[in-house]
């Protein structure tokens, strides 16, 4: 809890000086999700994992020179997905996904005269609800993204990311034969940003 607490006084504590920036932005995605349960009695039997997803997302940025840090919240119906050897079933009437990130970014360098590339890390809080079940996962999420201006205070920004955490299902979820795996979740966001 103590490093989430370090992240956010320093998006509060007041910056001084030109550099500090506030952005506020709207971002889409899709994520991909592996990992979850695995049949571990024949191999024959399908891995169950949340399906692939379309993600909306709001983030607020703080910027100082070359370090940022961010919170992010989005959402997603992933549902649930049984992944045979050459079929996947997904059940999008169940597994809402929350997810709200905080992440710190530094810039590692820039493509062409303006564009920027940051790298981001932190950790992600997942919360998945599976019918009438609440899941809370705590996982850690990393990013690549590369940002440039668009006109004026705005700006666009695509982003390469991975997360995980444990695995979404409990152990009363599924079969014994079920062994429960880290969920793993990449995928591609692009995103519209307005600096304040």
């Amino acid at each position: 809890m103590r490093p989430l607490a370090v992240i956010a006084l320093l998006v509060v504590l007041p910056m001084g000086g030109a550099y500090a920036q506030w952005w506020v932005g709207l971002e889409t995605g899709t994520a991909r999700y592996r990992g979850s349960a695995h049949d571990t009695s024949s191999g024959a039997g399908p891995r169950l994992r949340p399906g692939d997803a379309t993600t909306i997302a709001i983030r607020v940025d703080r910027r100082l020179g070359r370090l940022g840090v961010a919170l992010r919240a989005s959402l997603a119906t992933p549902g649930v997905s049984a992944v045979g050897a050459s079929i996947a079933v997904t059940d999008r009437t169940t597994g809402h996904l929350i997810e709200v990130a905080t992440l710190v970014a530094v810039r590692v360098g820039g493509i062409g005269p303006s564009g920027v590339v940051r790298a981001e890390l932190g950790p992600a809080l997942h919360l998945w609800k599976l019918d009438d079940d609440k899941r809370v996962r705590l996982g850690a999420l990393g990013a690549l993204a590369y940002e440039w201006p668009v006109a004026g205070r705005f700006s666009g920004a695509i982003r390469v990311e991975g997360a995980m955490s444990r695995s979404w299902f409990e152990e009363g979820d599924l079969p014994p034969e079920y062994e429960l795996r880290l969920t793993w979740r990449y995928g591609v966001t692009l995103g519209l940003r307005y600096r304040l």
